[in-house]
């Protein structure tokens, strides 16, 4: 088929995997056979004449040097658009689209406090009108995430945010814009869209909500039900495409291996070639719970599964794993992070995106001068806001993965809102294996049919 097909158009054709290694991490991943490099076969002379052109040294060049330093603020360029999404819009000037008399139902969190006392079902009616830059959007599908029952407990707080109580729970999920008002630019009738910021509150089947606050997702891009887990497919890309400055071969370790963002890493390392050392929880069940887990990580692509206990260092050595972890992926926080920072090689890097623990790791000043420790934290939200540029080849890469059955999601859904607690139940579980969608729509229905009075 590949020799057919290079005989006719002289092209050798990819596969998924091959066109992910050749494009992943500034091209660490490429079969250096591929793709000739002309500055590698250049003498040092030769690169130092191409790096000191006399354009690079214009004063052109100076001047965009300079706009760099000034960060986000550079490019910026007042027009009535912008100055309208910071101020708003007098109300009087425009004309309000009015909306339909329906109600939304929806999960709201009253107080803080365990999951089960703090969030409640109720129904409230939609506002009677678009405003400026404003859409209606059919929700389709939200997952429960960590994150989600964290903001419950805490009553509305989540990183350095708060919500007043009451307000709507959720932090993710996928709509379908049914309705848009004057000021819209981008958005459409039956357009997908995901929150691009924390606190919307996405469980609920009808919302009014900002253009300036939805990512607008390519339909044909990746199936709806991963389009609900568009974070933590992205999260784990990023992960390893932006830390750790991988190549094949390399060792990544990661706690809380079990989660959905753990599984994506794993699939991904054993795509990349990389060597991956999954830490899950220590097992409240006997050893044959663990071994049964393990085994389910390593048809991932897991090189070696431990638990979350002792000295991870030590364990590794006692399996005579010599691959020393390069990057550690930390969402667990204290004594947990601890135990990853200590199995790094020397100048490792250590990566927390999040602290499930609710405990915050503290290093011993040696880890940083012997051991040449680097920690850093990543936030997918402001990724996306400072590369937006970057989300559709990043998005089309993990399509290609997902439609080609190379990258997986466990997912178990439950309707809302008649089976919302026992998907608060499953959630709050250990050891699912599984991520929790609810689904706002019934299955058999399409996002572009779906009109809010058919549902309510």
């Amino acid at each position: 088929m590949q020799k057919d097909i290079y005989n006719k158009t002289g092209k050798i054709q990819l596969s998924v995997e091959e066109q992910l290694r050749q494009t992943f991490g500034r091209g660490n991943f490429r079969d250096a056979g591929s793709v000739p490099s002309t500055m590698a076969s250049a003498t040092l002379s030769e690169q130092i004449t191409v790096r000191q052109s006399p354009i690079d040294q214009s004063h052109t060049a100076g001047f965009d040097a300079w706009m760099r330093a000034r960060g986000d603020a550079a490019g910026s360029v007042f027009t009535a658009d912008t100055i309208a999404d910071k101020y708003g819009v007098v109300k009087g000037s425009y004309t309000s689209i009015a909306l339909p008399s329906s109600e939304s139902y929806q999960v709201k969190c009253i107080k803080a406090g365990p999951a089960k006392e703090s969030l409640e079902l109720a129904s409230e009616p939609l506002p009677a009108a678009l405003e400026w830059g404003e859409v209606l959007v059919t929700l389709q599908l939200a997952p429960i995430n960590p994150a989600d029952l964290y903001t419950a407990r805490t009553g509305g707080m989540y990183g350095d945010k708060q919500s007043a109580v009451p307000c709507v729970a959720g932090h993710d999920g996928v709509g379908v814009v049914t309705k848009v008002r004057k000021g819209v630019k981008d958005l459409a009738h039956g357009d997908w869209v995901v929150p691009a910021v924390t606190h919307l509150g996405s469980w609920r089947t009808l919302a009014v909500w900002k253009e300036a606050d939805l990512l607008k997702l390519p339909k044909e891009t990746l199936p709806i039900e991963h389009a609900a887990v568009f974070r933590e497919l992205c999260l784990a890309y990023r992960l390893l495409e932006d830390h750790g400055n991988l190549k094949p071969g390399d060792c990544v370790i990661l706690n809380a291996a079990n989660s959905t963002v753990g599984r994506v890493i794993i699939q991904l390392c054993h795509l990349l070639q990389l060597r991956c050392v999954a830490v899950v929880r220590e097992c409240e069940q006997p050893l044959e719970g663990f071994v049964q887990l393990a085994n389910r990580l390593k048809a991932l692509g897991a090189s070696l599964v431990i638990q979350d206990s002792g000295s991870l260092k030590v364990e590794l050595e006692k399996v005579k794993f010599f691959a020393k972890p390069k990057l550690g992926l930390d969402c667990v926080g204290g004594a947990s992070a601890l135990r990853l920072s200590d199995a790094l090689a020397q100048g490792g890097q250590l990566v927390i995106y999040g602290c499930m623990g609710g405990k915050t790791p503290s290093w011993p000043w040696q880890s940083w001068v012997f051991k040449d420790l680097q920690v850093k934290g990543f936030n997918l939200r402001k990724w996306i806001l400072r590369n937006s540029k970057q989300l559709p080849t990043m998005l089309d890469a993990l399509g290609k993965l997902v439609m080609a059955d190379k990258l997986q999601v466990a997912y178990t859904e439950y309707s809302f809102p008649a089976e919302f607690c026992e998907a608060l139940d499953h959630a709050m579980s250990a050891g699912k294996g599984t991520k929790i969608l609810l689904r706002f729509v019934e299955s058999d229905q399409s996002p572009e049919s779906n009109q809010p009075e058919n549902k309510l």
